[in-house]
């Protein structure tokens, strides 16, 4: 239990120090600065590419030598630092959820979870979205970089941050929950069931987070849509939902290949010597290769419609 709350502070340090670094560099946002910035924005773009040209605006004034360097290669550490945040409660929130009730007789607990996962998507989304476009899963990431709403280099910085907060929220999770109080075993990690088949599971990742990923493109990023943007991150909680509703009988749902790795990882360390622990990784390909691929066809899939 020491080591865990050690590794725990340490991991919430980074992540925070890194920020605190950047702020310390920066005068006090001017609201004068951030309505000029707005002003010049057109209405019609989407609430990701509004957030990063105000944020990357006001970093670009304020900022120092480093600070402007990061945003001449395009890279906003507070964006990043909003996912590692959201990650970390969206993981902490959905695992948990399955942990306190996974497996109990009947099906409620699979609607329980599933509306889980999909309200906490639209929740932080909605708390976060001003910050970096709320996306709290790579899958979202990599597709955003695709569709070049997003650069390359934000969404990798992103990635990192994001596979940190999955593991921050996993690690919270091995404090709040003793093992035998954990009725998934394994934080919450993702699995392909008993009875299941690997490709059927594959197959189901790649719908799952098709289903994400082109509600996310036609609801937070399509120019066509702006009159709905405030209800963008409702209808991506939903498709989170649905996706959840399907796909947790089968492999606990991932669609999201960073809030799979954390729980995996800490797992993994948590069950260490245990004849009977199960591999958290033996299925982990899916849900980096299934959601991954269903991301690039969603974008495919956008484009060919636009």
């Amino acid at each position: 239990m020491a080591s865990r709350l050690i590794f725990l502070v340490a991991t919430l340090l980074v992540p925070i120090a890194i920020g605190t670094i950047v702020e310390a560099s920066a005068d006090c946002k001017s609201d004068a600065l951030d309505a000029a910035v707005f002003e010049d924005i057109d209405a019609s773009v989407s609430l990701l590419q509004k957030s990063s040209a105000v944020h990357l605006s006001a970093t670009n004034a304020q900022y120092s030598t480093f600070n402007t360097a990061l945003v001449a290669a395009g890279i906003d550490i507070n964006a990043a630092f909003a996912e590692y945040v959201a990650m970390t409660l969206f993981v902490t929130i959905g695992c948990g959820s399955a942990m306190g009730i996974a497996n109990k007789d009947g099906s409620a607990w699979v609607l329980q979870v599933a509306l889980t996962f999909g309200i906490a998507i639209s929740v932080l989304a909605y708390s976060i979205g001003h910050n970096s476009g709320g996306q709290i899963n790579c899958a979202v990431t990599f597709a955003l970089a695709l569709n070049g709403s997003l650069g390359w280099g934000q969404a990798f910085v992103n990635l990192i941050f994001q596979l940190l907060g999955s593991v921050t929220g996993a690690l919270i999770l091995s404090v709040i929950y003793p093992t035998e109080k954990d009725l998934t075993g394994n934080l919450g990690s993702n699995g392909v069931g008993e009875g299941w088949n690997h490709f059927g599971a594959l197959i189901g990742e790649v719908v799952g987070t098709f289903v994400l990923c082109f509600t996310v493109l036609n609801t937070a990023v399509d120019t066509a849509t702006v009159a709905n943007r405030q209800m963008a991150c409702l209808a991506i909680g939903l498709s989170v939902f649905l996706a959840h509703s399907v796909l947790i009988p089968i492999d606990g749902c991932s669609i999201n290949p960073t809030r799979s790795f954390g729980p995996a990882l800490v797992s993994a360390g948590r069950n260490k010597g245990k004849s009977d622990a199960k591999s958290t990784f033996a299925d982990m390909w899916i849900f980096w290769l299934g959601p991954l691929t269903g991301a690039a066809i969603a974008v495919g899939v956008n484009a060919a419609l636009n």
